[in-house]
């Protein structure tokens, strides 16, 4: 194996900055600028998506209470324990995965 020694530099010698000597040759670097334009129409957006999801989930909830009160709804304990039996698990994945 052949060892390259011309690339061997002092341990006190400042390391070369590439991306400042290339950004300095180059005459058609573009400014780093942020903008936040977009940030107020995507709030309008996720707003508007929150209210039209809550909406659903309210009249959804409200039938369900509508149909419990006549007594035409009867929930399943089965599957409600299944599904809280479920949610605990992934729960419990999930304090697992935090702790590491």
């Amino acid at each position: 194996m052949k060892v390259n020694t011309n690339d061997i530099r002092p341990v006190d010698a400042k390391p070369v900055d590439t991306q400042k000597s290339s950004a300095a040759g180059s005459s058609a670097a573009l400014p780093d600028k942020v903008t936040t334009d977009e940030s107020a129409k995507l709030a309008q957006t996720v707003a508007a998506v929150r209210s039209q999801l809550g909406a659903g989930q309210n009249a959804k909830l409200a039938a369900i209470e509508a149909a419990v009160r006549e007594g035409t709804y009867r929930p399943d304990p089965a599957r409600i324990a299944e599904q809280i039996l479920q949610d605990a698990e992934i729960s419990a994945k999930l304090q697992a995965l935090l702790k590491k």
